[in-house]
């Protein structure tokens, strides 16, 4: 299984990204409105000070929704990520209205009347973003809003690109022609050819876009084909070889006045979604250690202790985020001292029915209990809830030379659960192909984060403690 078999491609063309001021003001309109219905909701009574926070609030929107993209053009954006980029603005205005509250000692009502602000604003906004998404969606299919598209380059390429249009008429695009040279035995694209079908698809019509798709990146190809369209005054948008790398999304960004493209991108280089989501981890964290932990862990210290002699904890060095070692907290599950190294030097991993393992121990790995100390790896900083699962330090540097993009699975702090162990891939990973397709899963989760596919592994974990684990020993 490749990595692009995983899941359904991934890859956003994301055509137009044009602020939508509109979108902006109605939200803000829909900010008062649920200020004013949470206060009578909450019989809190409003004073002429409230226009001041109001305004302030506002102004705490309009900032955090540049900073979360909210209102980038979302003909080509899933309904779910714009509700991701929902979510820190509702976090801004939960904390803006807190310590506005806070600094003028208006504490009547405070916290049913906050609760009530950020729900009723949540409910209203996402309404108002589906409803829009639908109407213009339905005007896009109906050929109202529609932006005329050519598309030139590669044939695979064009190819692809076209047929993608045409699968999603909501994406609002009417392909005026394309034209696709192949590859074959070509040292440069056929310029003159090119030029010749776009001079000819332009008369007497109007093209809005020009998308060039070369496989690899030509500059005399490109340079000339923008030259032709800014004398048309046409929006010119290419893919220069993207998909020659194993990769399934990329973005582009200002590096100063330089246009860098990011290979193998993933959501949580934004910062609004990091933070998001070690805010998650904190809380899931802590919640766990003080409402579970703080009675489950001495029941199994306990069991532990009278089980087989040696510590109730076992601590190993792992490879964290960028490779760095970090102190990984389990449960014991082996006889004390048991030696995690074979005869020949290399890794000892875990296999079925291993005689290192006790009585206990089978029960914990059976049911993941001996990962649960690792919340307090969470809580400190070197873990995630989710995330590719760290390896012994010496198991990854043994795997590292035969795996070529192992090391991309530790761009992210590493997780108590993941993406590929919910989905099989855990415990002993001695054939090579076995830990192939574990980082294939690693490598997919990084590229297509979401904090509502978190909560997906998180409950899916849950469940298979529940039901129990072939794969866990």
């Amino acid at each position: 299984m490749s990595q692009h078999s995983l899941l359904p491609s991934t890859i956003t063309y994301q055509l137009t990204r044009r602020k939508n001021h509109p979108r902006l003001v109605a939200d803000v309109l829909l900010l008062m409105f649920s200020y004013v219905l949470a206060a009578g909701l909450t019989q809190r009574a409003l004073q002429e000070v409230d226009v001041l926070i109001i305004s302030g609030m506002g102004m705490g929107w309009y900032f955090s929704s540049r900073l979360s993209d909210l209102y980038n053009e979302f003909r080509t954006v899933t309904f779910i990520d714009e509700l991701l980029a929902l979510l820190p603005n509702l976090l801004i205005q939960f904390l803006v209205l807190v310590v506005s509250l806070f600094f003028l000692k208006d504490y009547d009502y405070t916290r049913s009347f906050t609760l009530a602000y950020v729900a009723v604003l949540a409910a209203t906004v996402t309404l108002k973003m589906y409803g829009t998404r639908k109407l213009m969606m339905f005007w896009n299919a109906k050929g109202v809003n529609q932006r005329n598209l050519v598309i030139v380059g590669e044939m695979n390429q064009v190819d692809g690109f076209r047929s993608l249009v045409q699968r999603n008429p909501q994406f609002g695009y009417t392909i005026l022609g394309t034209w696709g040279y192949k590859e074959s035995g070509r040292k440069t694209p056929p310029l003159h050819e090119t030029i010749d079908f776009l001079n000819e698809t332009s008369m007497g019509k109007v093209i809005d876009e020009l998308v060039i798709a070369p496989s690899q990146f030509e500059e005399s190809y490109v340079k000339s084909i923008i030259s032709w369209a800014d004398r048309k005054g046409i929006l010119v948008r290419f893919t220069p070889g993207f998909f020659q790398f194993s990769a399934s999304r990329y973005s582009l960004e200002l590096f100063g006045n330089y246009p860098l493209i990011t290979v193998r991108s993933t959501p949580l280089e934004m910062d609004s979604w990091w933070m998001l989501k070690r805010a998650f981890d904190l809380i899931f964290s802590a919640l766990f250690l003080v409402l579970v932990a703080s009675w489950l862990f001495p029941l199994i210290a306990l069991a532990i202790a009278l089980d087989s002699k040696g510590p109730v904890f076992f601590i190993q060095d792992r490879w964290g985020q960028r490779g760095r070692n970090i102190a990984v907290w389990k449960f014991r599950t082996m006889y004390y001292k048991a030696s995690t190294v074979r005869e020949d030097g290399g890794f000892n991993q875990t296999t079925q029915d291993d005689p290192r393992i006790t009585k206990v121990g089978r029960f914990l790995r059976k049911t993941n209990l001996d990962e649960l100390p690792q919340f307090i790896n969470v809580l400190l900083g070197s873990m995630s809830v989710v995330g590719p699962r760290p390896h012994a330090v010496k198991h990854s540097l043994e795997t590292l030379p035969q795996i070529e993009n192992y090391m991309i699975r530790h761009r992210l702090k590493p997780g108590i659960t993941g993406w590929a162990q919910v989905n099989g891939f855990r415990g002993e990973t001695q054939e090579i192909g076995l830990m192939r397709k574990r980082v294939d899963y690693d490598i997919w989760y990084i590229e297509n984060w979401s904090l509502l596919l978190d909560f997906q592994i998180v409950l899916r974990t849950a469940y298979n403690m529940v039901k129990g684990d072939p794969q866990a020993f």
